[in-house]
């Protein structure tokens, strides 16, 4: 299996003040946030959560 160097969780804008947190494995975009800097947050958690995962 080859190591991806871009992150599995990123930041989407979908209008003014509408940012989600898009998966790019599943293609699905979850957790709205009204600004960009706690969209981004979500997903470094989640980010961090999923290289915890694939490390077991």
């Amino acid at each position: 299996m080859s190591v991806s160097t871009q992150p599995r969780f990123v930041v989407e804008k979908h209008g003014p003040g509408a940012y989600y947190v898009f998966d790019t494995a599943t293609w699905v975009s979850r957790h709205p946030s009204f600004t960009r800097r706690a969209a981004q947050k979500i997903a470094d958690r989640k980010n961090a959560e999923q290289a915890t995962k694939e490390n077991r």
